[in-house]
């Protein structure tokens, strides 16, 4: 990885950070959209679903159980995949 491949993948993390904290900021009881996976499948009362292991947002429990399985083979999924990084780019 050259110099610039190196500082894209630091723009582009930080960038996805943010995103994933703006929501995490707003995330209410209601709220039905996972920000890892992107499908309407966060249960209605925040605290019945999977808090991520990376940052502190409520995610679905299949990402949940996603994320750990990952964790056990130390292939996290980095937050520039998440859905809520690819569907609200943030401007650094």
């Amino acid at each position: 990885m050259n110099y610039k491949e190196f500082s894209d993948n630091v723009t582009a993390t930080a960038a996805a950070k943010k995103a994933v904290d703006e929501f995490a900021a707003i995330q209410t009881d209601g709220v039905h959209f996972c920000p890892r996976c992107g499908r309407m499948s966060v249960k209605d009362r925040l605290c019945t679903n999977a808090l991520s292991r990376h940052v502190h947002v409520y995610v679905c429990d299949r990402c949940g159980t996603d994320e750990a399985i990952r964790e056990l083979c130390g292939n996290d999924l980095p937050l520039r995949e998440w859905a809520v990084a690819k569907l609200h780019p943030v401007n650094t």
